[in-house]
């Protein structure tokens, strides 16, 4: 009886490494929406601790992990260069665009009155754990913590790929070296 109790528990001890390194639920979830992310043309920025060599979010808290979904826009349009910050994380002091959003860094170019309003109804669409929005001259990105269910974040999706073309052409217009006027 105690060899096969001794059988046992060697069979434990190798098994449960296994059981440790399978992903959890929360895992498998952000898997799934990272890969739908991907097909459908989005890329992935991580967030890193101040220490991190990589470029991390645009959002200074320790201990809040983000990832940024950037959406480039289409062709050789650009977009306007802001960064909007959810109103629970934003300083007071930053100009308001919604009661739920602040500006990090107003639009330059300025964005026109029909995007602005399209922008400010998307922004108060976004998840809660949506915490940053942020537009470059080539992307737009939203910074989020990840906790929406696959079938909503597919629904959601439309519309931030919806809100990237409604940026578009929002920016300045690039001059290519050498070509004509």
């Amino acid at each position: 009886m105690a060899i096969l109790g001794f059988l046992l528990l060697a069979v434990l001890l190798v098994l449960s490494p296994m059981v440790w390194l399978r992903p959890s639920r929360g895992e498998s979830l952000r898997s799934r929406l990272r890969q739908h992310a991907k097909q459908q043309g989005g890329e992935l920025n991580y967030s890193h601790s101040a220490s991190g060599s990589a470029a991390s979010s645009p959002l200074a808290l320790p201990d809040v992990s983000l990832v940024g979904y950037r959406l480039r826009y289409p062709g050789k349009q650009t977009g306007s260069d802001f960064v909007a910050v959810r109103d629970v994380v934003a300083s007071d002091a930053l100009e308001s665009i919604t009661p739920q959003w602040r500006w990090r860094r107003a639009p330059l170019p300025r964005l026109d009155a029909d995007r602005l309003q399209a922008f400010e109804a998307w922004l108060d669409s976004l998840p809660e754990d949506a915490l940053v929005v942020e537009s470059r001259q080539h992307t737009l990105c939203v910074w989020w913590q990840e906790r929406a269910s696959l079938e909503t974040f597919e629904q959601e999706w439309a519309s931030w790929m919806a809100m990237r073309d409604r940026m578009a052409g929002s920016g300045d217009v690039l001059k290519v070296p050498g070509s004509p006027p």
